[in-house]
């Protein structure tokens, strides 16, 4: 299982427990906890933004040092 998805069924868990508690206590909505558990499982699975996961480091070919002259023989 891979690692994006794990973190979106574990934050998605979290946020649905997490909202059913407030929902005990303070009376609101009991609809919205799946809801809100959903778009933040889906924000934690896409990573618009790479906060969670590291983006992979592209490397180029071209450099921007110099290049090196080659030694010459005499």
């Amino acid at each position: 299982m891979s690692n994006r998805l794990m973190a979106a069924i574990l934050w998605f868990a979290a946020v649905w427990v997490g909202y059913e508690i407030v929902w005990s206590v303070a009376g609101v909505p009991r609809i919205v906890g799946p809801l809100l558990a959903t778009v933040v499982a889906a924000f934690v699975a896409l990573d618009p933004l790479g906060v969670y996961f590291a983006r992979p480091t592209r490397r180029s070919v071209v450099s921007d040092q110099p290049a090196r002259a080659l030694p010459t023989s005499r």
